[in-house]
């Protein structure tokens, strides 16, 4: 009995945790939903910090599905003002959010070092993402006749502009901020129902963490320098809804660069004069 009633327990917390990501998360999705991206589909989302963090604190499933709820719920609210579909967000949001803060959690578990959460966060936000525009690109391409008449580069061109400007606008926030965010909160996450082994998370060695962060930051500045001086970037941009916005989406590229180089820079410092004090 006393086994059975702590698994109820048990089960009782990991919804709670859930829904809590997922309150969160909708809530961060509404106060955001402001700011205009292209195509007039999908959110700037820095509020991806907090279904990350619950990835990673407690587990990749409450993470995966605490932003697969929240991100129909606060989809479904915008939908109240015309500003999306609760129909898309099931295709493209749900799916996307579920995979991409699963493998996060996932990938961080079984590397719990600061250098391999760079990467991890990186691949698993370019995975969601991607899930993501493919789901927006098949609704459209089935709901709106126009898109389906568009070529096939350009279809794959439009998910590379989607999967990229997403990924953009979510790692200046999720992992910069991550490991001041871990840290404030450990002594509080024993009493929430936490796993303390899944916030220990190593800095390790200064150059291999540094080494991350140029990977991701090299990246990025590639992916801006290819969609700002070279055919490629009309062409990913060329079906944007609102032209105003295009170079302000091609420059988040750059700025995300040099805010993860910034990270990787300053943490490398912190680690190199911690091992020495």
């Amino acid at each position: 009995m006393n086994q059975a009633k702590q698994k109820t327990m048990s089960n009782a917390l990991k919804i709670s945790l859930t829904s809590i990501s997922a309150a969160l998360y909708a809530v961060a999705i509404a106060v955001t939903s402001f700011v205009p991206t292209p195509w007039g589909v999908g959110n700037f989302r820095p509020g991806v910090l907090i279904p990350a963090f619950f990835s990673i604190v407690y587990g990749p499933l409450i993470g995966g599905v605490g932003a697969a709820i929240g991100c129909f719920i606060g989809d479904f609210a915008l939908s109240l003002f015309n500003l999306t579909n609760p129909l898309l967000s099931l295709v493209a949001g749900v799916p996307g959010n579920f995979v991409g803060f699963y493998l996060l959690g996932f990938l961080v578990s079984k590397r719990p070092s600061w250098s391999s959460f760079v990467i991890s966060s990186f691949i698993a936000l370019v995975i969601g993402n991607l899930i993501a525009a493919l789901g927006v690109v098949g609704f459209f391409s089935v709901v709106i006749p126009i898109w389906s008449t568009w070529p096939f580069d350009v279809k794959v061109a439009t998910i590379v502009g989607f999967t990229f400007f997403w990924v953009a606008t979510m790692v200046p926030f999720v992992i910069p901020l991550m490991p001041p965010l871990i840290k404030a909160v450990k002594p509080m996450v024993s009493t929430a129902g936490g796993n303390p082994s899944n916030v220990e998370i190593r800095w390790g060695k200064p150059n291999d963490l540094l080494k991350s962060t140029v990977i991701v930051s090299l990246i990025l500045a590639v992916l801006y320098f290819i969609v700002m001086y070279t055919p490629s970037g009309d062409l990913i941009f060329s079906t944007a809804m609102y032209a105003e916005t295009t170079f302000w989406v091609k420059t988040f590229l750059l700025i995300s660069s040099a805010v993860i180089m910034a990270f990787g820079t300053i943490a490398a410092i912190f680690i190199q004069r911690k091992a020495s004090s």
